[in-house]
Formats: structure tokens, sequence, C-alpha cells
């Protein structure tokens, strides 16, 4: 499996599970004059934090993807996917907060795109074992960094990656990756381009905070 980071909360997961190929992409930004989507970015399945679509660049996405913005259990191309709805929404909300459990090459996986708030038992019941945690970290709309280290403290997953901080000419005031590491207390840092990794490589031991360059 490899894993990308575009910037903002948009994730790039490419998985192969038996003879298949899958592209999963995760909250597709808006572009920016200085942050702008790959021309060249398809996906298999595409996964939203929420309903209000004009808030995605949906457009920017090449092929057809099967879209996710709602709760329930999804299987694409033996990716599986469940997507958890906050339990304080009502079902007829235009912008209905949901956060993932992804499943792809045996490992288990949660997205927090656009979480901003503490988890509660039944959403942590369902998440279930996470060995890697996509998670917002830099405040503003989104949890800050001392939220998103007691969410960690919380799941202990084997690798976290830091989503939604703060870049060079962005439009959104958003804290550094740096201060959230400091939050952490001890943070043992891999900064990559992209994290490749298989269910045995996964850190047996001490929980790794895999810093991605933008793709």
């Amino acid at each position: 499996m490899q894993i990308y980071w575009h910037g903002y909360s948009t994730i790039r997961i490419e998985a192969k599970i038996a003879d298949k190929e899958a592209t999963l992409l995760t909250d597709p930004f808006q572009n920016e004059a200085s942050l702008r989507l790959p021309r060249t970015v398809e996906s298999d399945i595409l996964l939203l934090s929420h309903q209000d679509t004009s808030r995605f660049n949906l457009e920017g996405i090449q092929g057809t993807p099967f879209t996710i913005s709602n709760p329930g259990e999804y299987e694409v191309k033996n990716v599986f996917v469940q997507g958890i709805q906050d339990p304080a929404c009502e079902p007829e909300e235009k912008k209905r907060s949901v956060i993932y459990r992804i499943v792809a090459e045996d490992i288990s996986m949660a997205f927090l795109g656009q979480h901003r708030r503490k988890l509660t038992d039944s959403e942590v019941e369902e998440l279930g074992d996470i060995q890697i945690l996509f998670l917002p970290v830099g405040g503003g709309e989104v949890m800050d960094s001392k939220l998103a280290s007691e969410i960690i403290s919380i799941i202990e997953p084997r690798i976290v990656v830091p989503m939604h901080y703060d870049l060079p000419g962005i439009k959104a005031k958003l804290g550094s990756v740096n201060d959230f590491c400091k939050s952490l207390g001890v943070c043992q840092r891999q900064d990559a381009n992209k994290l490749k990794i298989t269910k045995k490589d996964l850190p047996s031991e001490d929980m790794v905070i895999t810093v991605l360059e933008r793709a």
C-alpha cells in the first residue's frame, strides 16, 4: 500500500487486494493560488467528510469514482469502508459530519477529515482497532493539536498521519505540524514523501508520526 498527502485533508491511498487495484481519495480541497490539486488525480473511491459537495473540488478528480458521504458499510474493489455519522446530527442537516473506518490489504485505518470534537464512546467502539490514523491537527474549522493528541491517546494507532496544518501561502490560518508534535510530548517523527506500508511493516512498539510531504 502507498499513501500520499496532497494538502489539507486530501489523502490518496493506493492498494492492491488479491487481483484488484484500488485508489481511494479523501476530501479533495478547492484550489487556491498557492495550493492546487494535481491535475492527474484519479480515484476509484471518493470519501467526503460531509454532504455539502460545494466545499469540495469534485471537478478536479479524474474518472468516475464511487462516492461515499453517508454512514453505512461499503465494499468497493475489495476495500471495506464504514461511514460513522456524528450522533448529534439530525438526518435532514445538509452538512452531517462522517468519520470513516477503512480496511485495505488487511490494514485498518481511520479518517477523521473534518472532525473538531471529542469522539463519543460509540464512535470509538465502531472504529475498533485502528492501525493507521489520519486526523487534522491545525485547528480552525477542524480539531487543534491538543484535541488531536487526546484522540490519539484513546485510539492508540501504530501510525499517525497528521493533516490539515499550516503550509506556506495557504488561505487558512492553521497551527503547524511542529506544534502538533510538541503537544504529544514524545513524538517519534518520520518525514517522507509517501508512506509505503504492509501489515508486517507496522510498528510493533512505539507509535510513529509520519509527516508526509505534499504530493
